[in-house]
């Protein structure tokens, strides 16, 4: 057998282990970047939560720094994934130049299930949005800027054609993140209060408030 054939089968196996280890890193530093905060936490928890050891940090990220910023990418990517994922069939966008109700009613469920997954997400956001900081710049222009753009586009649209309430895009815009993150990261809070918000039953009667808050009682049929 040629000695290089053989020895790829041994390759592809060391690159799927050094992958796999790459994205525990990076799920394990979502959790502690978003419990902590950048300075809180600890990479050694990281690696430890990831089940390895902190030379393997070393290995795929040149710092501390490197290792958030994977992370981030790492989470938004997920999130676009989960919305996609959540949109129903014949629909590819939920927010965009052709929305209409029920597209934005379908990005609104699939906004409030993904992050019903990603509880990271806004523990990070408001970790870094309270201050300001290079970290928060990158999120805000590779990030969250084209976001607020495309979802405040859509609002503007469904508005001037007077399909929904004459309300501020922008309010729109917080008062959608704000109501549909909080019941996962409060999540700890709600079991106190004897309250579980991860099921699916309650997910979905969370989402389906929601478009109703906002498209009001038809939900998202068309006019």
């Amino acid at each position: 057998m040629n000695s290089v054939a053989a020895s790829e089968p041994v390759a592809r196996r060391r690159q799927a282990r050094s992958e796999a280890t790459r994205t525990a890193l990076l799920d394990a530093a979502l959790h502690e970047f978003a419990a902590h905060g950048f300075e809180g936490a600890s990479t050694r928890s990281i690696a430890t939560r990831a089940g390895t050891h902190q030379p393997q940090i070393n290995y795929h990220f040149d710092s501390k720094e490197a290792l958030w910023l994977a992370a981030v990418e790492h989470l938004f990517t997920r999130l676009d994934e989960a919305m996609q994922r959540h949109l129903p069939n014949g629909i590819d966008q939920g927010f965009g130049p052709d929305v209409t109700r029920t597209t934005f009613a379908a990005g609104v469920r699939s906004f409030v299930r993904a992050v019903a997954e990603l509880p990271e997400l806004n523990r990070i956001m408001v970790q870094e949005a309270t201050i300001g900081s290079d970290r928060l710049s990158m999120i805000v222009e590779q990030h969250t800027r084209q976001r607020y753009q495309q979802l405040a586009g859509s609002w503007r649209t469904l508005r001037d054609r007077g399909e929904v309430a004459d309300l501020d895009e922008t309010v729109v815009y917080y008062s959608l993140i704000g109501a549909a993150s909080l019941p996962y990261v409060n999540a700890p809070e709600a079991r106190l209060l004897g309250l579980d918000t991860t099921t699916d039953v309650f997910v979905e009667a969370h989402a389906d408030a929601l478009v109703t808050l906002f498209l009001g009682p038809e939900g998202g049929s068309e006019p």
